[in-house]
């Protein structure tokens, strides 16, 4: 293999790369012009332009928990954008241009990677990490003193997400040994919490609902960081979950939908909740094996209370929405089919 040729293929590759860079300044810059510009992005702001920073970022997390390179080449290109139009509105305000941002990204990388960039040694990725930690705390510009956990923490939470915060909150106390011991204690602390969000609910005030529903959101991903559980990640495969069950729903009763009462609603529920797996195997154009699982989960099914206390004073079978009903299996089918010339 000659090596100079993948140097020479990695050389090209950036040039290009920074040819089309070029071109994405000269873009911006049209969409932005004063004269012939686009009319919407010429009254643009930092914060106008937020919706559409958080709608482009969860786009680009979607693509990438679905695995699709295609989706997530494009959803970057998207953010891109969004970077680009913020440094253009800078440069239009006289704040900072798109050299600024770039300059300041290569300062702090060179900055925080010394091992890299100056005395060129290998470290650990524990040690790489602590030696990021130290130097991004001595840049910190705010009146906080360096001993004051609390305050630094407060400084980079402020403008996370709060899952993303809490999560943050949560992983650096533990380094202190705040930190829970078992699950059972979590779960203990979850009914705590719940218990007072209905008592705030029965008050029906609603800051006190707030608060309390905060509480308990913050106990769960307390939960989610002990489990070793991404909260986020959860949460978006539950969702996915959801809307293909809600699909099976709609596929059930078609634009009728908006027709169903919520008995309607929980029979749809039962049946979408029914799992199937499949999977088709052909054999030489004439075997096929299909196999087939299913799971399916019922709640709320209605049945007669077995065991009903004779202290009741009851003299007829009492019946409820108790049962529960949980079932699996395989369906496998064999089918040969084969033409044979006499």
């Amino acid at each position: 293999m000659n090596l100079n040729n993948g140097y020479n293929n990695q050389k090209d590759s950036d040039q290009n790369t920074l040819e089309s860079f070029k071109i994405l300044i000269s873009n911006i810059k049209y969409l932005k012009d004063k004269t012939w510009g686009c009319p919407w992005q010429k009254i643009q702001s930092h914060k106008s332009l937020i919706p559409f920073l958080n709608e482009e970022s969860s786009e680009l997390i979607d693509a990438i928990y679905e695995k699709n390179a295609n989706n997530i080449c494009e959803e970057l290109g998207d953010l891109l954008l969004q970077i680009m139009l913020h440094s253009e509105i800078g440069f239009e305000e006289k704040q900072f241009e798109l050299k600024d941002v770039i300059e300041n990204l290569n300062k702090k990388i060179i900055n925080r990677h010394p091992y890299i960039f100056k005395k060129k040694e290998k470290v650990s990725l524990k040690k790489s990490q602590e030696i990021w930690r130290n130097i991004k705390n001595s840049e910190n510009k705010t009146f906080y003193k360096k001993s004051s956990i609390s305050r630094q923490l407060n400084s980079k939470v402020k403008s996370l997400p709060a899952t993303i915060g809490s999560n943050q909150i949560t992983n650096t106390v533990k380094e202190y040994g705040f930190k829970w011991e078992s699950s059972k204690k979590i779960f203990d602390k979850l009914d705590e919490e719940i218990c007072e969000l209905k008592e705030a609910i029965k008050s029906k005030k609603a800051h006190e609902i707030k608060d309390e529903f905060g509480d308990v959101y913050f106990t769960l991903i307390s939960l989610s960081n002990f489990l070793k559980i991404n909260p986020e990640s959860s949460l978006q495969k539950t969702n996915k979950k959801f809307l293909d069950r809600f699909a099976i729903m709609e596929d059930q009763v078609g634009d009728n939908i908006k027709k169903q009462n919520p008995k309607d609603f929980q029979r749809l529920w039962e049946v979408a909740k029914k799992t199937n797996y499949g999977l088709e195997l052909e054999l030489l154009n004439a075997l096929m094996i299909q196999v087939d699982y299913f799971t399916e989960n019922r709640e709320k099914i209605y049945e007669s209370r077995p065991v009903f206390p004779d202290t009741a004073g009851l003299t007829t079978v009492v019946s409820s929405n108790t049962g529960k009903v949980k079932s699996n299996g395989f369906d496998v089918a064999i089918d040969y089919n084969k033409s044979f010339s006499i």
